[in-house]
């Protein structure tokens, strides 16, 4: 347990600490001597169960602490300390959210720890009524009482929160246009005499029309009887005349009005979760009940209705006095009426009888009792649950009279006492197990054990069969001989005649042959004879489950139905031997062209269909038909010497969006295969228009990006670059921006994954580099003082690109000293080259550019590459500096890998510094720069250097 203890006198703080020392030694006391402190403690480490508060402290009055708290919604219980016993303080502090107030006089420290526990209770309790202050929209368009009001009310009533207006016009805008959305606003406060509308006809706008419930209190200087009705009939909470002494009683008067107001809201939601509740306990297969103590014993209190369709009884005759007794049988009767006593004694009673239907039919309930005790742990109340199992009961009473004749089976059947040691077993048993009946009787069972289940599997089995009579599953067990052996085991419990289990019996089969045949069967029922490809009946069960997956983990699926083009002809021409050869042929083909992962199935004749999985988008699924339909291409050599050639049509549906079950999607595919055959056969295509729209357009985006490049449409925007410290330039860097001619721009997020896809990236990227360049020498040659300007590099540069040489020659054709580039890599693109990296990051550094990390900590952040790779700057991702205000991983995160850089003589640079609070946090970790929107976004050369180069 953790306290925060606010005083200013060191006295009365030594003085508590070794008071709570002695008193509570397991509670954790930190003290401050100021609110400013304690609310940078608090705002630092939300983790104190409560905060001690001097009333008097240096700068403020613990009640601004207490405000402050309560504003925020941090947890934890509040106590007020004063060493004056002033009544109106003691009121306005815990009506302002305090859990207790204690005045610093007598036995106080005495009562203190008692104070504290309870408060720390109270607040835990009471959390969700005490949180915040109310918050009032005050309508007065006169200074003078507006000020007298917020004057008075602000020492005997801290716990408002005033916000005035002065005219009607000015609460239609500031409160929401209908009851439906949030309002901000706890209670509304209005002066009858309003410029425009007066209260009564402002209250009908929010009555009547915007339909809202916000409590409202009328103030008046002139009030009369009618006014006072009227507004009471338009829906006013309440109404007060300006007497001598209204504002005394105005804070009591908002009280009341919030308060009722929240009632009314509390009761109407208790009177939805009732109905709810209701119907959910209508729909449930158990009965539900109450049993409460009454001067004659136990009674029923309340049952769930669907006790009618249980026992066709109604829920006002089962709580009739004497209906249960005259329900239940009367051989269960004296048995049954022990549960209530049993259940006083242990908290928790469970047993099973039967009970006369309405009917006259007779069924067998499961009834569990458990006991609700009061404080003084008497119980108070019984809550029940009826289950129905009639239907169980039958079978098990079955399974009694037949194993009477089990002897004569030819299944293995074994008796154990409730122990688990066997009583008896059956010819069969002997004959399957090896075993005599003298070497086994009175041995466990799990001498049988083949070593091929664990222990979790037993314990399982046993509980199971315990608890609801009866188990059935696959077994492995152990012959005399050693021989392993598969066996369909049935266990079920064996009861006497009122229902007691006496033993357990145990029915197997060896499956063993079974299992082989069964094996073989399975995969020739699933699987296509002449290409030992999964058949129809496999595809569509591998496409059902990943749709199950799919809707789970929210992903696209897309099934593919192919057909080969005229293969009729080969058969025709060439004989069926031919044509199975080459369907052969065909599956082989296809099947190296695709994933592990992927299935790739034969639905019958020339019909293939492929189902992959995890698709995150349509173009990915017509890259995949693109190569199943170039892998066919090559031509087939048959073994009777014919060379044949064969293509495909392909039809593309996707889940979600062209069907949300198998059947649909098949279908929707085949359609769409089709259509492609109808395009002109040997292609693919999309079964809905929107997806051919999407990969059309995405091939028109390719094709656009080739001709900007050409057309000179790109543009490099520049974001500047700060230290964090005294908010100096120390550059910036260098984003691309896409402008074309007489269109709105293009979003790097469109471009920049098509560019990086296709290759585009390498041209875009070396003419960014080299604009860039150009740019900043022009800067420097008119006189301006610019550090480094940072330039991204992508993975596909690596990969496809001599980074190198390629920078050589910008830096000698712009003329830019190397030492003002800074070039940007991503961590994953550092590890996706390797051992290649390496050498390229020497030979950069070489060239002396600068080398940073961007994105730092969205990768692996791996000490091994940092320590192996010339780096000279991480960058912090903006997802850890958004919420770095306010999320305690992401400071903790920031603050590490701050500490990693200054540690490996790195410098960091943030990204994405949108506020002060964020700014002023990476000043305190120690961060060298930043970028964002709190000082700029990206922009024009020429904007840039209006703003940042000509007024330094």
């Amino acid at each position: 347990m953790k306290a925060l203890y606010v005083e200013d006198n060191p006295a009365d703080a030594d003085l508590l600490r070794r008071s709570l020392a002695r008193g509570m030694p397991a509670l954790a006391l930190e003290i401050v001597t100021s609110i400013g402190e304690a609310m940078g403690r608090l705002a630092a480490s939300n983790d104190f169960d409560i905060v001690l508060a001097d009333l008097a402290l240096p700068d403020g009055s613990g009640i601004d602490l207490l405000n402050w708290v309560r504003e925020r919604r941090m947890p934890g219980a509040f106590v007020v300390l004063t060493g004056s016993g002033d009544q109106e303080a003691a009121v306005g502090a815990l009506k302002a959210g305090a859990d207790d107030y204690l005045v610093k006089d007598g036995d106080y420290l005495e009562r203190l720890p008692h104070t504290i526990v309870a408060a720390i209770e109270r607040g835990q309790a009471e959390v969700a009524g005490r949180g915040r202050p109310i918050r009032v929209l005050y309508a007065e368009h006169h200074r003078f009482d507006i000020d007298l009001t917020l004057r008075q009310l602000a020492h005997s009533a801290p716990h408002l929160r005033f916000e005035t207006v002065s005219s009607a016009e000015d609460v239609l805008r500031r409160l929401p246009a209908s009851g439906a959305e949030p309002c901000a606003v706890d209670v509304l406060l209005l002066d009858y005499m309003l410029p425009g509308l007066n209260a009564l006809d402002l209250t009908k706008v929010l009555r009547q029309q915007r339909r809202l419930d916000i409590p409202i209190v009328m103030v008046t200087g002139q009030g009369s009887e009618q006014t006072a009705a009227q507004a009471l009939r338009l829906g006013v909470s309440d109404y007060l005349v300006k007497h001598e002494s209204y504002l005394h009683e105005l804070p009591l008067v908002l009280d009341k009005a919030f308060r009722q107001a929240e009632l009314v809201r509390e009761r109407a939601a208790l009177r939805t979760m009732t109905q709810r509740l209701e119907e959910v306990l209508d729909c449930s297969p158990s009965v539900n009940y109450t049993l409460t103590r009454g001067e004659e014993g136990w009674v029923g209190t309340w049952m769930s209705h669907n006790l009618t369709r249980m026992t066709g009884f109604s829920v006002a005759e089962a709580l009739a006095q004497g209906w249960w007794a005259r329900t239940v049988h009367p051989d269960d009767l004296e048995r049954a009426s022990r549960a209530v006593r049993a259940v006083e004694e242990d908290g928790h009673y469970v047993h099973e009888y039967r009970i006369r239907c309405a009917d006259g039919g007779v069924r067998w309930i499961r009834d569990e009792l458990r006991a609700v005790r009061d404080e003084g742990g008497r119980v108070v109340r019984v809550a029940g649950v009826w289950i129905d199992i009639t239907e169980q009961r039958q079978a098990t009473e079955l399974l009694r009279l037949n194993s009477a004749v089990i002897e004569s089976t030819h299944d293995g059947v074994v008796l154990t006492d409730l122990d688990g040691a066997i009583v008896a077993v059956n010819r069969a048993f002997t004959e399957v197990t090896g075993y005599s009946r003298d070497e086994v009787v009175g041995q466990n069972p799990r001498f049988l054990q083949s070593g091929r289940h664990d222990r979790g599997f037993y314990l399982s089995m046993w509980a199971a069969l315990k608890e609801a009579g009866h188990w059935q599953g696959e077994l492995w067990n152990r012959r005399k001989n050693g021989e392993l052996f598969p066996e369909w085991l049935t266990l079920n419990a064996v009861r006497n005649e009122v229902g007691h289990v006496t033993h357990y019996v145990g029915v197997f089969t060896d499956i063993s042959k079974l299992k082989q045949t069964e094996d073989r069967l399975d995969y020739l029922a699933h699987h296509d004879p002449l290409t030992d490809l999964p058949n129809r009946l496999l595809v569509l069960s591998r496409l059902e489950h990943a749709l199950d997956g799919a809707q789970r983990r929210g992903c696209r699926v897309a099934v593919m139905f192919l057909d080969l083009d005229r293969f009729k002809t080969v058969n025709d021409s060439l004989g069926h031997a031919a044509g199975d050869e080459l369907l052969r042929a065909v599956a082989a083909r296809l099947r190296g062209a695709l994933r592990e992962e992927d299935t790739l199935g034969r639905l019958g004749g020339d019909e293939f269909m492929v189902l992959l999985e995890h698709v995150e988008a349509p173009a990915d699924a017509a890259v995949v038909a693109k190569n199943l339909v170039e892998v066919l291409a090559a031509p087939f050599a048959l073994s009777n010497g014919h060379e044949v050639f064969i293509r495909a049509s392909i039809g593309i549906s996707f889940y979600p969006d062209d069907g949300d079950d198998f059947m649909t999607l098949v279908r929707n595919a085949d359609a769409a295969m089709y259509r492609a055959k109808a395009q002109g056969r040997n292609t693919y295509g999309f079964y809905t228009e929107d997806l051919i729209r999407s990969a059309t357009e995405r091939l028109a985006l390719e094709t656009r990006l080739r001709r900007a490049l050409e057309h000179d449409e790109f543009v490099v925007y520049y974001q500047p670059v700060l230290g964090v410290k005294d908010g100096r330039l120390l550059g910036a860097e260098a984003l691309v921006r896409w402008k074309p001619q007489g269109e709105p721009m293009v979003s790097p997020a469109a471009f920049i994954p098509v560019a990086e896809e296709t290759g585009l990236i390498v041209a875009l990227g070396e003419w960014v580099l080299r604009d860039a360049c150009r740019q900043v020498r022009e800067w420097i040659d008119a006189g301006y003082a610019f550090g480094q300007v940072a330039v991204n590099l992508s993975a596909e540069q690596f990969r496809r690109q001599d980074v190198s040489a390629m920078l050589a020659t910008v830096l000698a054709e712009t003329g830019l000293p190397a030492t003002q580039l800074e070039l940007e890599i991503t961590e994953s693109s550092l590890l996706e080259a390797g051992e290649h990296a390496v050498g390229l990051l020497e030979r950069l550094k070489q060239q002396g550019v600068g080398l940073a990390i961007d994105d730092f900590g969205t990768g692996y952040s791996s000490l091994a590459y940092l320590k192996r790779f010339s780096i000279d700057k991480l960058k912090i991702d903006r997802s850890f500096v958004q919420d770095i205000a306010d999320d305690s991983n992401d400071l903790a995160i920031a603050s590490a890998i701050v500490a990693m850089a200054r540690a490996l003589d790195m410098a960091v640079q943030a990204e994405g510094v949108e506020g002060e609070a964020q700014l002023e946090l990476l000043r305190g970790l120690g961060c060298g720069s930043y970028q964002g929107y709190l000082c700029s976004p990206p922009l024009p050369a020429d904007e840039f250097e209006a703003r940042f180069l000509r007024l330094r």
